[in-house]
């Protein structure tokens, strides 16, 4: 079902695009910061920006009954997609995840977490889930276990975590009693076993022990985090400004405009410009929040609480990381690092969630 450009209009949640725009927005001002004078990258962004704008316009005009129905199809090419990258992939920053579009790259693990999001939602909201019953728990296995096991053998271990968190917080949203809950856990700490033992690589292991004590090797695996945390410090209550910034104007801060921009964000714009970016985001999640308390539909309900548990989650993360409170994980700031594949799956998340608010879901 399709709808009107008056009623797509009326359905638009300004306030919540607006604190979109302006993350995008503070993402292009440190980009440019960061790469100047050559802006190739701020170009790029800019694309994917006005992309994103266009995907979450375009979401307003579909109705939530499309997403069902697609949902099933967006998972299997994600699938696919993603079984494809395990042979003819990209390797960028050691992980076989991205394809070439000419002088653009895309990471379809951005857009896998999104589809998971789609027909897990779409699930539960069809089997009305519940753990005690064996055939509920290996259709959400299936469905969430195979795009995380493909990210995993990436290996995108930041990637695979957050869609685990998402999916996680979508199946407790179903209503778990003490016994069951247990159980969930019990899944989650052998899961987590298996990975430690089986799966990830010795580098991962290192951040990992070297997230405890980044002094520990300072100039090694311990250095990233180090950087970050200087840089944020030397930031102050107001900042350097911007392009002045000297752990990230001469590089000593890695990754200075994805991974760590948080810790630019902090050194050039200080404690004041980090604090306002913070609270845009606190004022984006309360926007989803209502979106979900007014939704009376179960899969807009499952939908909305899918997107808002990743926005959260990524940002949280990242800035956790930045701040030297997590591991190392590779996980990017939602609207503002720099990365397409990272914007437009924000965008086009926030368009889907915001749309399934309506009644007519």
């Amino acid at each position: 079902m399709r709808l009107n450009i008056q009623d797509a209009v009326r359905r638009i949640d300004w306030w919540a695009l607006s604190a979109g725009v302006a993350l995008s927005g503070v993402g292009l001002l440190l980009i440019h910061s960061l790469t100047w004078p050559e802006d190739t990258r701020l170009v790029k962004q800019m694309v994917f920006l006005a992309l994103g704008l266009a995907i979450f316009f375009g979401t307003q005009f579909l109705d939530a009954h499309l997403w069902r129905n697609a949902s099933i199809i967006l998972w299997v090419l994600s699938v696919v997609v993603l079984l494809g990258l395990l042979f003819f992939g990209e390797t960028t920053r050691g992980t076989r995840g991205w394809i070439s579009i000419g002088s653009f790259g895309i990471q379809p693990a951005e857009f896998a977490k999104l589809a998971v999001i789609l027909f897990l939602a779409t699930t539960l909201e069809r089997i009305r889930f519940d753990i005690a019953r064996l055939s509920d728990v290996l259709a959400v296995l299936i469905i969430i276990g195979i795009p995380v096991l493909l990210i995993i053998l990436q290996p995108d271990m930041g990637s695979a975590f957050i869609l685990l968190l998402t999916s996680g917080g979508m199946v407790l949203a179903t209503g778990l009693d003490r016994k069951k809950l247990a159980l969930l856990v019990l899944v989650g700490m052998i899961t987590v076993s298996v990975g430690w033992f089986f799966m990830l690589h010795d580098y991962q292991k290192e951040r990992l022990l070297t997230f405890l004590n980044p002094q520990s090797d300072p100039l090694g695996a311990g250095y990233n985090v180090t950087q970050s945390i200087v840089a944020i410090g030397s930031g102050g209550i107001f900042g350097r400004g911007l392009g002045l910034g000297t752990q990230s104007q001469l590089n000593f801060l890695p990754e200075q405009e994805t991974d760590f921009i948080f810790a630019s964000i902090a050194e050039e714009l200080g404690f004041l410009g980090a604090s306002l970016l913070l609270f845009v985001y606190l004022f984006l999640l309360w926007r989803l929040y209502r979106a979900l308390c007014a939704c009376d539909s179960m899969f807009g309900h499952f939908l909305i609480l899918g997107v808002l548990v990743m926005l959260f989650s990524q940002a949280v993360i990242n800035v956790g990381m930045n701040m030297g409170l997590f591991p190392v994980t590779g996980v990017t700031l939602p609207f503002v690092s720099y990365g397409g594949s990272s914007l437009v799956t924000s965008f086009a998340g926030l368009g889907i969630a915001l749309a399934a608010r309506s009644k007519k879901s």
